[in-house]
């Protein structure tokens, strides 16, 4: 045993007033960090059971429920039925089985429609919703005035610069620093997605009635590059870099302080679960402030989940190999986040705010927060605001009693369309009978009569019922209408014009009306998450970034209310601008370089695309007045040759025009001959084809009048030769009969 080993043995330590040996402090150290453990335990338990009473959970679940268009009947309904009526007949069962379940969603329209144009308010695709600005007076801009003395600096010289000509130069700084730290916040929003994570915040919270961001918080964001080897390849390096960053979370993985009511800044601070697998926790291991020994036991042990069930928190088991990591921001008892840091071997005095990492009951890591003013790191945006708990309500909660009159109608629409559309029968059996021995009515169907029934109609007639549908759609069309007026969400947001005046200043009147209550809550948004989220990165940046050009008096511009409200009414106003501002008069009081960004912008356009670096401006400014003004002689002599020559280009084109027109005409009579050519001759072909058929027919008619004619005379000619065969034969026989009587012929 070493000198070293027995100093330490030899040492004493002091406990809460007490003297002990080396092994008797570590052992209540021990005992004391099981305690604390415990107690942060129960805390979050304590936290998660009180969420789970309020009923909060319940509706975030019919809301969800309610947007996917399914039921949103809760499982006791059924329970509670029976106990305040009784338990339902096998009847009753089935009656209730075979009605119509059919759901028309009308939540989720509206979801999506306040979604979309709250995002296209809040996150323009040409601008931001947030802006930083240096302070309207600073304190020390605001000391100075006069024009006749002037300044001295801090070694008591004279500055030869006027009051006010040095508060100009000091707002001029403070603005380039502001435009700084803009761009320095901006790279990091951009790098972290934020207006994605916004969008991600927006839609849970026009569902569900909450919307969180979480930070800044510091995030590993390692620069890599590729360097050439002597021998030309190249290698990949990684340098380490930590960076602020923000994200979006959802509202069922955070647990407010029960004591902060509608305002979770208030509370003591906040538990946020997110899952970690295996291979990051070991991924903590050495990082500062986390317990190397806290992960190993952790990592020994089978994951659990945290759930409430009668009214008691309890452990399951999981199949997932992944750990609910409990994350703890807020206030912590300075004696309490020493020994965690020292223990995890990153040792903090005197801290009240930290961070503190959970695994199940076990503490495996404990930080100083990362906030300058103590704030918690989470930003909290409600559709709607509860009088007592953080958590808000949403467009669904809005919509829950008239989403149920528009499926309860349209199931009685169904309903009434299956008992109305068939008829019900009346048969006499003994009478009449089916030929399949089946009553079920079908197309085509045979049915026996009996041979004394003379009248079908007295064994067997049908009844139909009256249909109410027209009386069911009004009612769900008046739930509709109701929907519109207690969410102030109406159609025409979502560009149903309706019964809307016809006139495009009607048009734009109706509409701007209707988005009344939606800028109410975009600037809600700017108040309660915009300025506080973007104020804290400031500080993050005051604080941390060691660049001195970004650091000043500097304030936050939440600009989301006026983003995109007023933007076509702004872009029509800048683009008569020109007019106002060409007059010389003004030309003092106004930056055209700002002015040019406003046109641009108006044309959907963005300036530092197009525009020229600052220097260069200054370069071509500086160019502009070193060089000699030009000598007016000259430039009326230029201004007249240009008029000439723009006015001998309109002569050629006026001749080019009038050739090509004379072209044109030519053609055009050209053509117009053509077609009268065409047209004569095919008349002409036409009148002779019908002299030829009318000749024709001529002839035919000619053909058979002769051929009738030659008939008429070989008739007549039979006729005659028989008229004077019969009358030879009369002559003779009569001179026959004289002959034989002796009277002579």
């Amino acid at each position: 045993m070493n000198a070293q080993t027995m100093a330490e043995m030899d040492q004493v330590y002091e406990v809460d007033g007490q003297a002990m040996s080396k092994d008797g402090y570590e052992a209540a150290l021990r005992e004391r960090l099981k305690k604390l453990h415990s107690q942060f335990a129960s805390q979050r338990d304590e936290w998660v059971k009180h969420r789970c009473n309020t009923g909060v959970e319940e509706r975030w679940k019919v809301a969800r429920t309610m947007y996917l268009g399914g039921e949103t009947s809760k499982s006791n309904d059924a329970l509670s039925n029976v106990l305040k009526n009784g338990p339902n007949s096998r009847r009753m069962a089935a009656q209730e089985a075979s009605r119509s379940r059919v759901v028309i969603n009308i939540v989720r329209p509206k979801i999506d429609q306040a979604v979309a144009r709250i995002c296209e308010i809040l996150l323009p695709v040409d601008d931001k919703n947030w802006g930083i600005k240096p302070t309207p007076v600073p304190d020390m801009v605001s000391a100075m005035v006069g024009n006749t003395a002037e300044t001295i600096d801090d070694q008591d010289q004279l500055t030869g610069r006027t009051a006010d000509q040095e508060a100009q130069m000091v707002m001029k700084q403070a603005k380039t620093k502001a435009v700084a730290m803009e761009r320095e916040i901006d790279d990091v929003m951009t790098e972290c997605g934020y207006n994605g994570e916004q969008r991600k915040l927006i839609e849970e919270g026009v569902m569900l009635g909450t919307g969180l961001m979480l930070g800044p918080f510091p995030k590993n964001a390692p620069k890599r590059s590729w360097v050439a080897q002597p021998d030309g390849c190249m290698t990949l390096k990684i340098d380490p870099e930590v960076k602020p960053a923000s994200m979006w979370v959802s509202v069922w993985s955070v647990w407010f302080d029960p004591a902060c009511g509608n305002d979770h800044q208030r509370g003591q601070g906040f538990y946020h679960q997110r899952f970690a697998t295996r291979k990051e926790l070991r991924a903590l291991i050495g990082i500062p402030g986390y317990d190397e020994n806290s992960i190993r036991e952790v990592l020994r042990t089978k994951p659990t989940r945290t759930r409430v069930s009668g009214g008691r928190v309890e452990r399951t088991a999981c199949e997932e190999d992944a750990y609910e990591m409990w994350v703890y921001y807020g206030q912590v008892e300075p004696d309490d986040m020493s020994m965690l840091s020292e223990a995890a071997g990153d040792p903090l005095d005197n801290v009240s705010d930290g961070m503190i990492v959970m695994i199940g009951d076990s503490i495996i890591g404990a930080m100083e927060s990362c906030i300058p003013d103590g704030s918690l790191p989470i930003d909290r945006w409600v559709w709607r605001s509860s009088d007592d708990s953080p958590y808000g309500y949403g467009l669904a909660d809005e919509m829950i009693n008239q989403q149920s009159v528009v499926n309860a109608a349209w199931r009685q629409v169904m309903d009434d369309a299956k008992h109305s559309i068939g008829g019900q029968f009346v048969i006499k059996k003994k009478l009449i009978e089916p030929q399949d021995g089946s009553y079920e009515a079908y197309p085509n169907k045979i049915w026996l009569a009996s041979a004394e029934l003379e009248d079908v109609t007295k064994a067997m007639h049908s009844f139909e019922f009256k249909n109410h549908s027209a009386e069911l759609l009004s009612i769900a069309a008046a739930a509709m209408q109701f929907a519109d007026q207690e969410t102030s969400m109406p159609q025409m947001m979502g560009g149903d014009k309706g019964n809307a005046p016809e006139t495009v200043g009607g048009m734009v009147m109706l509409y701007n009306s209707s988005n009344v209550v939606l800028r109410m809550r975009v600037k809600l948004y700017d108040d309660n998450l915009t300025r506080p989220h973007i104020r804290r990165h400031f500080d993050y940046q005051m604080a941390t970034n060691p660049n001195q050009e970004i650091k000043g008096d500097m304030d936050i511009d939440a600009r989301g209310s006026t983003a995109l409200l007023e933007k076509d009414i702004q872009n029509q106003a800048t683009l008569n601008l020109a007019n106002v501002t060409n007059n010389p008069r003004y030309a003092a009081f106004l930056d055209p370089k700002e002015e040019l960004k406003l046109i641009l912008k108006a044309f959907k356009a963005n300036p530092e695309d197009i525009m020229l670096t600052d220097e260069k401006i200054e370069q071509n400014l500086q160019n502009a007045q070193s060089a000699p003004p030009p000598d007016p002689r000259i430039q009326s002599a230029q201004l007249m040759l240009q008029g000439k020559e723009m006015d001998i280009a309109d002569r050629k084109e006026q001749r080019q025009v009038d050739v090509a027109l004379a072209q044109g005409e030519s053609q055009i009579k050209s053509a117009q001959i053509q077609y009268t050519t065409e047209r004569e001759r095919a008349e002409s072909v036409q009148k002779q084809t019908e002299s030829q058929i009318d000749r024709e027919l001529a002839i035919a008619g000619m053909q058979q009048d002769g051929i009738l004619t030659r008939e008429e005379l070989q008739s007549k000619e039979r006729l005659q030769a028989i008229d004077l065969d019969v009358k030879t034969q009369l002559f003779s026989a009569e001179a026959a009969i004289k002959a034989r009587q002796g009277s002579g012929i």
